[in-house]
């Protein structure tokens, strides 16, 4: 494990990182705030959040330029300059090759994804979350609408007084296996190359008081249930994408450091709407090598006509 002194020392990089994005930013000038050597920062901060200093400081300011092509009419260049680019053709360059189009067709979507946002050190560290690096990104993501096969039940979720999600959710998914299997041979290409996906419905039910609809199945391109299964339309909508490695425990920690630390100091607000879990394949809950991602809806904190 990593010294938490050396998680107190990167800390304070990122902060310094954060505070001067839109400023030349060198290795050399981090070294000197970290008191290590260049080769040993750059290596310490690989090794704890998985990216390089020059690589985490080029995707926050893209992110940052994204950002700014969505919530305002500013000019690319003047976008570019702020963000810490020195001209319009470098900026379109590294724009290209991270989010895989270029500036003017990203404002053009009109709709957010890829976008980084700063690590941060979750405040838990023994517990059954283990996340694989010591800090954290979330990303931001839109999510195309989509239609969802499979079957739901009512559970009590993450901050119900008798919270039993843990217990039922992985019910749920048994039962539609188990009814799969019997459908097998007569049905073999049904859901074949399907990502499984849970969604949570969190909006508000009175006949059903601190509870929300969990649904398990297949985001599939069918234009038909199976008999057992029944239908779920998803609408498009931005997303936050919380990373979440280890057993089905860790989804709950992790929820509940993103609401009470990250929501709250982050630029976007969570709004009642569909939760999803997209789960790797061969995902097990018991696993605690497992890996999955929890999208989360969220809207900007600003409004558009703000920037205008």
């Amino acid at each position: 494990m990593v010294p938490i002194t050396r998680f107190t020392r990167i800390e304070k990089i990122l902060d310094f990182i954060h505070t001067h994005l839109n400023q030349p930013i060198s290795v050399i000038e981090l070294a000197e705030q970290s008191c290590w050597s260049r080769w040993q920062l750059q290596r310490v901060f690989l090794e704890v959040t998985g990216l390089t200093v020059a690589q985490y400081i080029r995707e926050l300011r893209l992110s940052q330029a994204a950002e700014q092509l969505l919530s305002s009419n500013a000019k690319h260049l003047d976008i570019a300059i702020d963000c810490g680019f020195e001209s319009d053709v470098s900026f379109s360059r590294a724009f290209k090759q991270l989010f895989d189009c270029s500036p003017r067709e990203y404002r053009q979507r009109g709709t957010r994804h890829g976008l980084r946002t700063p690590l941060q050190h979750p405040p838990i560290i023994q517990s059954p979350w283990t996340p694989s690096k010591a800090f954290m990104q979330i990303r931001i993501e839109s999510h195309d609408a989509f239609t969802l096969f499979g079957r739901h039940s009512w559970v009590h979720g993450l901050f119900s007084s008798k919270p039993d999600f843990q217990i039922c959710v992985p019910q749920i998914w048994q039962e539609l296996e188990t009814q799969y299997k019997h459908y097998q041979k007569a049905h073999p290409a049904f859901h074949k190359g399907d990502k499984a996906v849970g969604v949570i419905d969190t909006h508000d039910n009175k006949a059903y008081p601190q509870q929300i609809l969990y649904w398990a199945g297949y985001q599939s391109e069918n234009q038909s249930p199976l008999p057992f299964e029944k239908t779920l339309q998803i609408p498009a909508q931005e997303y936050a994408v919380i990373p979440i490695h280890g057993n089905a425990q860790a989804i709950k920690e992790a929820l509940t450091w993103f609401i009470f630390d990250w929501l709250p100091e982050s630029d976007y607000d969570g709004i009642s709407g569909f939760e999803l879990e997209k789960y790797e394949t061969n995902y097990s809950p018991g696993n605690p090598n497992s890996y999955m991602e929890y999208w989360l809806p969220i809207r900007p904190r600003y409004s558009i006509n703000e920037f205008a």
